[in-house]
């Protein structure tokens, strides 16, 4: 037995049943996007609704896809740190854009800039 056998036995690789399976999530969560646009929740609840979508659709090829699920648990880690980051700068934007364009006492009283 070679040393690249000896070392890709010990892997927990993803099955094509695997690979099928996400690739079958991702049709429906594209597809419960199509949906979701279809109906209004208003200008902020379809802003979150399709970017936690989207979260979900990126966690998916993230973990699969590009082997975080095989990785050592600081790529883990790290990628969890930065989901939490982009989670803080999106939060931060739809703050701001809400308290510009949003309903309330803190709107300003000036037309959307689309």
């Amino acid at each position: 037995m070679s040393i690249n056998t000896e070392l890709t036995d010990d892997l927990n690789h993803t099955s094509v049943k695997g690979y099928m399976m996400v690739f079958g999530a991702l049709l429906v969560l594209t597809l419960l996007t199509v949906l979701m646009s279809k109906i209004h929740f208003g200008l902020l609840g379809n802003a979150v609704i399709a970017v936690l979508i989207a979260a979900a659709k990126a966690s998916l090829v993230i973990y699969f896809f590009m082997h975080v699920r095989e990785s050592p648990r600081i790529i883990g880690f790290i990628v969890l740190g930065s989901f939490a980051w982009l989670a803080i700068l999106l939060l931060f934007t739809i703050a701001d854009f809400h308290a510009m364009y949003g309903e309330g006492s803190t709107s300003l009283p000036h037309a959307m800039p689309w």
